[in-house]
C-alpha cells in the first residue's frame, strides 16, 4: 500500500490545484447537470466550472474508460488532461489500451477507493436519504443497501495504476483528502502541489472490513449465478426475457467493435431460412439467436470483463446480465491466472503461446 499523505484540501481545492499548479489543460470527472437531479461524466477546460464537479458521486452514467478511448484513440491530447475514473473504470482502460483503443500519454490518470455506485435511474442529487447512507456507509467501511449487485461483490475496489489516488473509505467523503502517488508522474506532481513527505495518515481498517464483506458477497453472488445458470434449461431462462435491443453491448466499455458481428448481414437471413428453423422446431420466436448472443458476448470478452456493471444497468427488461458476465470472466481470468486491468504490461491471453496451459481440458 502506497503511503497516503494528508493533502488537507477538498476536492475543490484538488481540482482547482490541477489547473493552477499542475496546469491541466481539462478535468475530465462526473459532474453535475443543470436539471440538479443527475450527473454525466464531463470534460472540464476551466476552473470555473469545479463547482459542479463530483468525481465521486455514487452513479455511473457511463464507464468513463470509453469516453477517454474517444478521446484519445485517433491521437492523444495535445495538452495533458486530468481524468478521475473509478478503479473498474481504470482496469477498462488499460485492457483498452491493449487493444489499441486508446492512449495514454497526455493524460494524468486520477482515481479513488470505490464504495460502489447505485443503479443510475435509482439515485439522484436530491435524493438526500440514500446519499447519507452511502457517506455513512463509506466512513463505517461497509455495503451501502441499494447499489449494485456487482459492486456489493466487487473486491477490486482500491485503485491500481493511478498517478494520483484517493483513499475515502473509512474517512469519509467530506473530509480533507489523503492522497497517495504511485507513479513517477505522481510523485513529480507531489512536489507540485508541495505535500510534505513527513505529512501522512494511517491506511484506515475500514478498507480491510469492506475487503472482508465484499469477498462474502462475491462468494453468496457466484453461488447464486452458478444455480440460476445450471444446465441449458437454466440459461434459456435467464435469457428468456432479452429483447435484442444489444444494449449491454453498446454500454460496455470492452465491446468495442465499430460494426458487431450480431449486427452484420450474417444475422440478416432470408425467408427461407426462417422457414427452415420453424419446421425443425416447430414454431420459432422471434427476434431469434439471443442466446446466441450473450454467449458470443461472453466468448469475446469474458477475459477482459471488469464486472463495472454498465451492462446490467441498462438492460430494459433487468437480466443480471453483469452478474452473470462477473460470474464466467471471473472463471475464465482464472484459468490463465490474469486479471483484466492490473499490470499494463501484461499481454491478453489470447494473444500470448503458452507451451503448457489448460492441460486439465486434455484426454
Amino acid at each position: 500500500m502506497q503511503t497516503l499523505f494528508d493533502s488537507r484540501m477538498t476536492m475543490a481545492d484538488f481540482i482547482a490545484a490541477l489547473f493552477d499548479k499542475l496546469e491541466v489543460a481539462g478535468v475530465a470527472a462526473i459532474t453535475k447537470l443543470p436539471s440538479g437531479e443527475k450527473t454525466a461524466y464531463t470534460l472540464l477546460a476551466d476552473k470555473d466550472d469545479i463547482e459542479d464537479c463530483v468525481p465521486y458521486f455514487p452513479a455511473m452514467p457511463a464507464n468513463a474508460a470509453r469516453a477517454v478511448s474517444k478521446l484519445t484513440r485517433e491521437a492523444p491530447p495535445s495538452k495533458q488532461v486530468a481524468v478521475f475514473l473509478r478503479p473498474c473504470e481504470l482496469r477498462a482502460l488499460t485492457e483498452l489500451v491493449k487493444i489499441k483503443q486508446a492512449l495514454l500519454d497526455n493524460l494524468f490518470i486520477i482515481s479513488f477507493d470505490c464504495a460502489g455506485v447505485f443503479p443510475f435511474q435509482e439515485i439522484s442529487l436530491s435524493d438526500e436519504a440514500k446519499l447519507k447512507a452511502y457517506r455513512d456507509a463509506v466512513a463505517d467501511g461497509k455495503n451501502c443497501e441499494g447499489i449494485r449487485p456487482v459492486c456489493n461483490a466487487c473486491t477490486r475496489f482500491v485503485p491500481e495504476g493511478a498517478d494520483i489516488a484517493i483513499s475515502f473509505i473509512g474517512r469519509g467523503l467530506d473530509e480533507p483528502l489523503a492522497l497517495s502517488f504511485p507513479s513517477e508522474k505522481g510523485k513529480e506532481a507531489a512536489k507540485i502541489l508541495g505535500l510534505d513527505s513527513s505529512d501522512n495518515v494511517e491506511t484506515s481498517p475500514a478498507l480491510e472490513t469492506l475487503a472482508e464483506a465484499r469477498k462474502k458477497a462475491e462468494g453468496e453472488l457466484t453461488k447464486k449465478i452458478e444455480e440460476t445458470l445450471a444446465g441449458t434449461d437454466g440459461l434459456i431462462s435467464v435469457f428468456d426475457k432479452c429483447i435484442s435491443c444489444h444494449a449491454c453491448s453498446y454500454a460496455c466499455p470492452i465491446c468495442y467493435c465499430k460494426n458487431c458481428y450480431f449486427d452484420s448481414q450474417t444475422f440478416e437471413y432470408f425467408p427461407e431460412s426462417y422457414f427452415a428453423r420453424m419446421g425443425e422446431k416447430g414454431a420459432l420466436r422471434l427476434p431469434v439467436d439471443r442466446v446466441l448472443f450473450h454467449l458470443g458476448r461472453l466468448s469475446h470478452m469474458s477475459l477482459s470483463c471488469v464486472a463495472c456493471g454498465m451492462c446490467e444497468d441498462v438492460c430494459p427488461v433487468n437480466i443480471p446480465v453483469a452478474q452473470i458476465f462477473k460470474t464466467a470472466g471471473t472463471r475464465a481470468q482464472a484459468l490463465f491466472d490474469y486479471i483484466p486491468g492490473k499490470n499494463p504490461d501484461e499481454p491478453l491471453p489470447l494473444l500470448t503461446y503458452a507451451e503448457t496451459e489448460l492441460e486439465e481440458f486434455e484426454d
